[in-house]
């Protein structure tokens, strides 16, 4: 079982290299090739329970639990929703006055006011 989910895995390797030359130069390829990526092999928020996010707001590291509560409803200091974009879990309400933009695999984006910060979340 192991021999095939690593040859299976080779092979969709080979095949993604396979196709570098057309992605370059097909449009939006690269994006979509990007999320199929992200979709099969890099970790998803929420899957596993909360997500604990680390973020730098105004030169000091803060961190944030963004718990899943049913229904479409992230909680952390109050209940927000969680809305799934094409390349984002975007969390609103959770907390005052920001917006969490999460990728698959461990990293985003926080918005608070006009300022865009990066994040790391697990």
């Amino acid at each position: 079982m192991m021999i095939r989910s690593v040859f299976g895995t080779i092979l969709t390797i080979v095949a993604l290299s396979g196709c570098a030359q057309q992605l370059q130069s097909t449009p939006g390829a690269q994006s979509i090739a990007k999320r199929a990526f992200a979709d099969t092999f890099q970790d998803h928020p929420f899957d596993s329970g909360p997500v604990s996010v680390l973020a730098e707001e105004r030169g000091e590291l803060r961190s944030f639990t963004l718990r899943p509560c049913g229904d479409g409803r992230v909680c952390g200091a109050k209940k927000g929703r969680v809305v799934r974009t094409d390349d984002y879990w975007v969390v609103t309400g959770a907390y005052a006055y920001r917006t969490f933009y999460i990728s698959a695999g461990g990293d985003g984006w926080l918005k608070r006011g006009h300022a865009i910060d990066p994040i790391a979340w697990n």
